[in-house]
């Protein structure tokens, strides 16, 4: 009988992804679930060999979330210590595709980095060779410091040139001149943190990031917005809005942004199609759900107070479903290179003969 470590290598790597990605799993992008990552550590002590075998699977994805009042989360020191462990590792550091930085708490004064952390991370992101996706979101009293670390990375290590994907909390726009490589960028804002315009991201990201494709913003949406987009993104091929129409936000509350025309505004989204047909490459549009749209679909607030009315539940949804399908044939007749359309969870698709079809009404 063969000996284990006279497997051939590439065998052994075989073994360690039918581990990571069962049967049941065939999305090999993610981190292995959490019975296969048992089975993984539990592998990964045989021996060396073996371990490095495992590390693409055991550490595809490296997180720090600090949030409170959960108690179990970690400390910076443990963070620290984590970044210099994985760093002293090369194999291990060609192992990390994702890396998520998510920190919200409340006493920022007593759970602040120290500059020695703020210092090790950008540098531990530059030793990650095959780093692609980097999650970047803290509040704005941490912002300098890591600011002032990142500026002084490009003197050493240079821009961060293998990440694909990025997502920022809005105070974090300064990463968009280290990412000048991205395909993606996703934004959002974090609880009592500043308002940043949505327009201070897009205009760095169309100075710095040539090859951006996907823009996701939270932002709420006019024409101006949708303009402002235009001026900095004409190439976008996806874009992804999950914001309420701005226009509907005037009339509830004060919004001092709303423009004159926002405010007279009777048509919703459908005014706005026009904007969107100017993206020549846009194939794919994201929009929230149809009561966000402005298109006479205005449900009651508490719809789950009438879960005990199944005739009242499907006359909801009913509604919905005629406001998204107005939504699907305005884009089908102004949009004609959009190939691809989600109002809310309502996915449309234009056909070979031109004509956005449903393929999911029952999930609306």
């Amino acid at each position: 009988m063969n000996r284990w470590n006279d497997i051939p290598y590439d065998v052994l790597e075989a073994l360690c992804k039918a581990t990571a990605l069962p049967s049941s799993c065939s999305d090999a992008s993610s981190p292995a679930p959490d019975d296969a990552r048992k089975s993984l550590f539990a592998l990964s002590l045989v021996d060396s060999r073996t371990r490095e075998a495992c590390y693409p699977w055991l550490f595809k994805k490296v997180t720090f979330n600090k949030k409170l009042p959960n108690t179990g989360s970690p400390s910076w020191e443990a963070f620290e210590e984590r970044m210099k462990y994985i760093i002293k590792n090369p194999t291990l550091c060609r192992a990390v595709k994702t890396f998520e930085l998510d920190v919200w708490v409340k006493d920022v004064k007593n759970n602040c980095p120290s500059p020695t952390t703020c210092t090790l991370l950008p540098a531990f992101l530059a030793s990650l060779p095959q780093l692609h996706t980097l999650t970047f979101r803290i509040q704005d009293p941490l912002v300098p410091k890591f600011r002032s670390a990142f500026a002084d990375l490009v003197k050493t290590h240079g821009l961060l040139l293998t990440i694909e994907r990025l997502t920022i909390s809005r105070s974090c726009a300064f990463l968009i001149n280290h990412c000048p490589n991205i395909l993606e960028f996703e934004e959002s804002s974090l609880h009592g943190d500043e308002a940043v315009e949505l327009v201070t991201l897009t205009e760095a990201l169309g100075t710095s990031c040539q090859r951006l494709r996907t823009l996701s913003t939270a932002e709420a949406f006019s024409s101006k917005t949708l303009q402002d987009i235009f001026k900095s993104l004409p190439l976008l091929e996806e874009l992804k809005l999950s914001g309420n129409l701005l226009s509907l936000l005037s009339r509830t509350r004060r919004v001092p942004r709303a423009d004159p025309e926002d405010q007279s505004n009777r048509q919703g989204i459908l005014e706005f199609l026009p904007e969107f047909a100017h993206f020549a490459h846009l194939h794919k549009l994201v929009l929230p759900h149809s009561s966000s749209l402005g298109v006479g679909f205005n449900p009651p607030l508490f719809a789950t107070a009438f879960s005990n009315s199944p005739a009242l539940v499907n006359h909801i949804k009913r509604e919905a479903r005629a406001a998204a399908e107005r939504v699907g044939r305005g884009v089908q007749e102004v949009c004609p290179g959009v190939t691809e359309l989600w109002v809310g969870q309502v996915c449309f698709k234009r056909d070979e003969k031109g004509v956005m079809v449903c393929s999911n009404l029952e999930k609306d």
